[in-house]
């Protein structure tokens, strides 16, 4: 069975949906090639989903495409053989939330954190020991694939370009994580079809943005008759 986990783990994700269906009717002992790409969402949904996997009798290969970050890298615990993109990253953190109430809400929802935290510290001993994954946990230790494949945390690492992540709960992380992904990759796309030098692309690439938020403002009612418009960038990366 093949599938894809994508966006933030809630219950009402549809890839998530989608995956629980399909293991209701899924032969015990039949292959899994499961896709994650998350920053994360729901502890205790992450640890289901771990145990769902660990449970599996067939071989689970986990592979991670763009990120798998908080209750994501969770997920990918419960595999068999867990694969990354060299391009991509793994992160992972002590549980959080956001809390409000009196000094006695606020001092039990520090316990129960702490408690939680004991859960997913649990998720990770199986490859790492405790103490190291406690200093990776404390620290939010975002790892690139050679780092996490030096620690234990994935078997394999194979080639092919990350995908951009979606997330309404970690919309900043989110966006941080893409525009890492724009500037490491497609420079050297263009570049490799353009033949064009990386300054010079990037410069285009500044003029370009500039040429989309100039269309979406409000323009003036020209005072004489318009001159002819050169070729503007736009087209010029069509061609590319």
């Amino acid at each position: 069975m093949k599938h894809k986990i994508k966006g933030d783990i809630i219950n009402w994700n549809s890839s998530i949906w989608d995956f629980n269906n399909r293991m209701k009717t899924l032969k015990e002992d039949e292959d899994i090639e499961l896709e994650v790409n998350s920053y994360g969402g729901d502890v205790f949904l992450g640890i289901d989903l771990c145990n769902t996997l660990r449970s599996h009798k067939g071989k689970v290969t986990v592979t991670i495409t763009g990120i798998a970050a908080s209750a994501c890298s969770i997920i990918c615990m419960g595999a068999d053989k867990i694969q990354a993109y060299s391009n991509t990253q793994m992160m992972v953190h002590n549980a959080w939330t956001v809390v409000a109430g009196n000094a006695k809400e606020l001092r039990k929802a520090a316990d129960d954190l702490e408690s939680i935290g004991e859960s997913v510290l649990a998720s990770y001993t199986h490859r790492l020991d405790a103490d190291t994954a406690k200093n990776l946990l404390d620290d939010e230790t975002y790892l690139s694939a050679t780092k996490a494949l030096e620690y234990g945390l994935i078997d394999e690492i194979v080639d092919a370009e990350p995908e951009a992540v979606e997330s309404e709960i970690f919309e900043n992380k989110a966006k941080e994580f893409n525009n890492k992904i724009l500037n490491a990759i497609v420079p050297k796309q263009v570049i490799s079809a353009s033949g064009l030098d990386e300054n010079t692309l990037k410069q285009m690439f500044a003029e370009f943005r500039n040429e989309i938020k100039n269309e979406f403002k409000p323009q003036k009612e020209p005072d004489q008759d318009p001159v002819e418009p050169k070729q503007n960038l736009s087209t010029l990366f069509l061609h590319l």
